[in-house]
C-alpha cells in the first residue's frame, strides 16, 4: 500500500517537473515574442457621405486653396492637387480623402467641417483664409 502511495507521489512529481510554463516577467521571452497575444485589429469605420466628393485620392493637407469664384446663386472654391490639376468645388460638396464639407464660401476664405476620425457624427470647424 505504501508502495502505491510513493509511486503515485513520484508520478505527480515527475509530471509537475516536466510541465513548461512561460514566465511573463522573463525579459528573454518578451523579446523573442513567444508570449505575444494576437488581438484582432480594430478597423476604423470610414464615414459614408451623401454629398458629392472631389479629390478623394488626395489627402486634404496636399490640396492648396487657390481662389474663390463668387456667383449670385452658387459660389465655387478652387483647389490645386499635388499633380497641379484644378479642382472646382461648390458649397455643400466634400473634398479630399477625409471628406471635408464645404460649409460656406466667402470673399476672404472658406469655412469647412471635418468629421473626427471614427466618429462621423461629430464635426470640427475649420477656416481657410487667403
Amino acid at each position: 500500500m505504501w508502495v502505491s502511495r510513493h509511486f503515485l507521489g513520484l508520478c505527480c512529481l515527475f509530471f509537475c517537473l516536466n510541465a513548461v510554463a512561460m514566465d511573463p516577467f522573463d525579459r528573454s521571452q518578451r523579446q523573442t515574442g513567444q508570449n505575444k497575444m494576437n488581438l484582432p485589429k480594430i478597423q476604423k469605420e470610414k464615414c459614408v457621405f451623401n454629398e458629392p466628393s472631389f479629390a478623394t485620392e488626395s489627402a486634404f493637407d496636399q490640396l492648396k486653396l487657390v481662389g474663390v469664384v463668387l456667383y449670385k446663386n452658387r459660389s465655387e472654391v478652387l483647389f490645386l492637387d499635388p499633380q497641379q490639376q484644378l479642382i472646382v468645388v461648390k458649397q455643400g460638396y466634400r473634398l479630399g480623402q477625409e471628406g471635408y464639407l464645404i460649409q460656406q464660401i466667402e470673399k476672404n476664405g472658406v469655412k469647412l467641417l471635418h468629421s473626427k476620425p471614427g466618429q462621423c457624427e461629430q464635426t470640427e470647424p475649420l477656416e481657410l483664409r487667403f
